[in-house]
């Protein structure tokens, strides 16, 4: 015999342990919100709706094989509709999480279509639901099937009002979603009637089998509960998306509980033709060039939490643009020069004006004189100036500036110079963005956060530039090492675009001292991960050790310098996916023993 906790002991707790674990590193206050109401909703309405159908003997459980009776209903029965919610959630997060939900807005769908794919559904939904109630006799054979429909159909018909465009535009991944949960569920409760656990009336039901032990108004309820369920994930994830585009945010406030389900509401009735398209072609322009310049990033931004990993994409997109204008070596220096004047324009006017929606800027001053992605990437910033310090900003630009003036590093102190301005710069604006996406999380000792997210830029510089002794001299006859580590052969060789020629030894002796240098700020660094929102502290960690790694290869070859070091696909995906979860620590091994512009320290391709 088979006890009801027992059920839950061995099938259906360690599968939600599981899921939770896997979300873990990914989890955010927004998820506790959503997991929350929706748990709320699940065992409030179900506990009626259940003692209803128990009290008029739709099923029945074995006295001796459950704990507690509360009403009809056993105690394991209330928790089974906590598990469920749960664990259909948490299994759909991890199947929606990998996508933006702002990419499946759509402003511009013709209303005409809006009304027919919202409305039509509904009407179905609601006659269905009109029906099952009146086919819903207790003692007859439709009693429990009557009971499933009317009970859901009504839930269903809200919720395709408020999503019903979306989950089409999303159609694999809620199909997924509701599939596996409900395949895996029909298995246990098959399991349970088969082991005398529970069994279902013959008289309130039709007595039809989908298999052996399981009824099909089993089979429909276990499928119509996921849709339920995956479709109001569905519905707080497109509200969300609306509220964290379209909402003016501020930095100094979190918002109280009732202005953030407000705000959930208000999203929720909206169609998508109540906003508009720019922004989200804005973002769509932004992200082309994040996946074009760097898929790498591209892929690692995706163990962050949505919202942080919008806006990272922004900011990725602004520090790609603008790279790009100073780097089109077909594009004359002076020119180059006047756009990077522009962009400095653009900083203090966005900065100053303290705007935080673009219909403020003068864009007519722009859109002449820079790329329309440029200009695109500029838009989609603005939504980053509360989160933003404008110093930091101003900073990149100064390296920037240093390359196009051609500036020679000519001691450790110019190397740190340049490293903070094209590394510890971005490490700033990182960490603001992921201390800003999580609401809930303490932002007391934000400074010294920024200081570490500052080292770990320079150890990420200082191992770029280890890496790319080769490169930078042969592609851009560049030479980023102190000058006063170097003999003037050295430094002559370099900048002819000559560096192979030193030979593997010296080159190995230059790089050694880069890589040096980083492991001993790392120590530093890596314990500034620790202060950032758990739910960012992963993926952080996975492009902190990744990239650092390529330093470790240097290293573990002594004597031998290759054009480009790199870290096999494999190793890679190892190293990050160990370092999600905190299994990756490189400090053990420290202490043992083609150019991508400005900002590619935060790439590894």
């Amino acid at each position: 015999m088979l006890t009801y906790m027992e059920v839950h002991l061995y099938y259906t707790v360690p599968v939600l342990f599981l899921l939770f674990y896997l979300l873990k590193p990914f989890h955010s206050s927004n998820d506790t919100l959503k997991y929350y109401f929706l748990l709320f909703m699940a065992v409030s309405t179900a506990s009626v709706w259940d003692n209803y159908i128990v009290y008029h003997k739709a099923w029945s459980y074995c006295p001796t094989c459950v704990v507690a009776v509360i009403g009809y209903v056993p105690l394991e029965e209330y928790m089974f509709f906590g598990i469920m919610t749960l664990m259909t959630v948490a299994f759909t997060n991890l199947v929606m999480r990998w996508k933006i939900p702002s990419f499946y807005l759509r402003p511009q769908t013709p209303f005409l279509q809006t009304i027919l794919v919202r409305f039509v559904p509904m009407v179905g939904l609601l006659t269905i639901a009109y029906k099952a109630w009146n086919l819903a006799i207790p003692g007859k054979s439709l009693f429990y099937g009557g009971c499933i429909l009317w009970y859901v159909c009504p839930v269903l018909a809200l919720l395709w009002y408020g999503a019903g465009e979306y989950m089409i535009r999303r159609f694999p991944s809620v199909l997924l979603s509701i599939t596996l949960p409900t395949l895996y569920l029909c298995w246990v409760d098959k399991v349970a009637i088969s082991a005398g656990t529970w069994d279902i009336s013959l008289r309130t039901s039709t007595g039809k089998m989908v298999v052996p032990h399981l009824p099909v108004e089993e089979f429909m309820f276990f499928l119509l509960i996921n849709v339920v369920l995956v479709f109001a994930t569905c519905a707080v994830d497109r509200a969300q998306a609306i509220v964290y585009l379209y909402k003016n945010r501020s930095l100094h406030t979190d918002p109280t509980l009732v202005d953030t389900m407000k705000d959930l509401v208000w999203a929720f009735f909206l169609p998508d033709q109540m906003f508009t398209q720019g922004p989200i072609d804005d973002l769509n322009v932004t992200w082309d060039i994040l996946q074009t310049s760097s898929k790498s990033f591209h892929s690692a931004s995706a163990v962050f939490s949505v919202e942080a990993r919008q806006d990272l994409g922004i900011l990725y997109g602004f520090c790609r643009a603008t790279d790009d204008l100073c780097d089109d070596e077909s594009v004359p220096v002076e020119y180059r020069k006047q756009q990077l004047a522009l962009v400095h324009q653009f900083v203090k006017e966005v900065f100053s004006l303290k705007v935080n929606t673009p219909m403020m800027i003068q864009w007519k001053n722009y859109t002449d004189k820079l790329p329309a992605s440029c200009i695109s990437s500029f838009k989609t910033f603005v939504r980053l100036r509360p989160i933003l310090e404008v110093d930091a900003v101003e900073e990149l630009l100064n390296g920037y500036q240093f390359d196009l003036e051609r500036r020679v590093v000519k001691t450790e102190a110019d190397l740190r110079y340049y490293s903070a301005c094209v590394a510890s710069s971005v490490g700033e604006m990182c960490t603001r963005i992921l201390l800003n996406a999580d609401p809930g999380n303490d932002k007391s000792g934000i400074d010294w956060t920024i200081e570490r997210a500052r080292d770990m830029g320079l150890v990420l510089q200082y191992t770029n530039i280890a890496r790319d002794i080769v490169t930078d001299s042969k592609e851009l006859g560049r030479c980023y090492l102190p000058n006063e580590w170097l003999s003037s052969t050295d430094l002559s060789t370099i900048q002819s675009g000559q560096a192979r020629s030193l030979g593997d030894k010296r080159l190995y002796e230059l790089a050694m001292k880069l890589v040096n240098r980083a492991e001993a700020l790392m120590s530093t660094a890596n314990k500034g991960i620790d202060a950032l929102p758990a739910n960012s502290q992963g993926g952080v960690r996975a492009a902190c050790h990744v990239y650092t790694a390529i330093g470790r290869v240097l290293k573990d070859n002594p004597g031998v310098y290759p054009d480009r070091a790199h870290i096999k696909k494999f190793r890679r995906t190892a190293i990050a996916l160990a370092s999600v979860y905190d299994l990756y620590h490189p400090l053990k091994y420290i202490k043992r023993g083609g150019r991508q512009g400005k900002i590619r320290s935060f790439t590894v391709e």
